[in-house]
């Protein structure tokens, strides 16, 4: 079995191309239409049910200032691991993609930073692999601590129903 210290997942949003660890990957499932939400976060797509617990499902797009996710035959939803930052705790959740694309190895020493001037904290850095151009995510960074908290009473209010 491959060592997965080094392998990412890539996908795609809109024209652009973004890679995860697949160490923070739990599952990539077919896209099913996730129950909305009322007076919900606005990047948040709704929830959906993944085994025996409630996960928010965001609409990549919308979080990343782009265009929102159009449905399509291959859009898909990565269940990601994110730690909260506020504590060791981690918690599922579900992100859109227009497609996965690829599983790649890459190791530190080949990423490219960008200056944090020029793009947000959650792109840790770029990669050009065989001429495909990775914008490497860091999925603890793509949300604030006041998003993750209403993201989870969100969730929790949900349960409760």
């Amino acid at each position: 079995m491959e060592d997965i210290n080094n392998s990412y997942l890539s996908f795609k949003v809109g024209s652009e191309t973004f890679a995860i660890h697949v160490g923070r990957v739990n599952e990539i499932r077919e896209y099913e239409a996730p129950r909305n939400m009322p007076e919900s976060i606005s990047f948040m797509a709704g929830v959906i049910d993944h085994r025996d617990e409630v996960i928010p499902v965001i609409d990549t797009g919308v979080k990343f200032g782009m265009i929102p996710i159009e449905v399509t035959p291959l859009t898909c939803i990565i269940i990601i691991d994110v730690k909260r930052k506020d504590d060791i705790s981690s918690f599922r959740m579900g992100i859109l993609a227009d497609a996965v694309t690829d599983v790649f190895e890459a190791v530190e020493e080949d990423f490219k930073n960008i200056h944090n001037d020029y793009s947000p904290n959650y792109i840790q850095a770029t990669i050009n692999i065989n001429e495909h151009f990775y914008l490497i995510l860091n999925s603890d960074e793509v949300f604030s601590v006041n998003e993750i908290i209403s993201l989870c009473k969100e969730v929790e209010e949900i349960k409760k129903q």
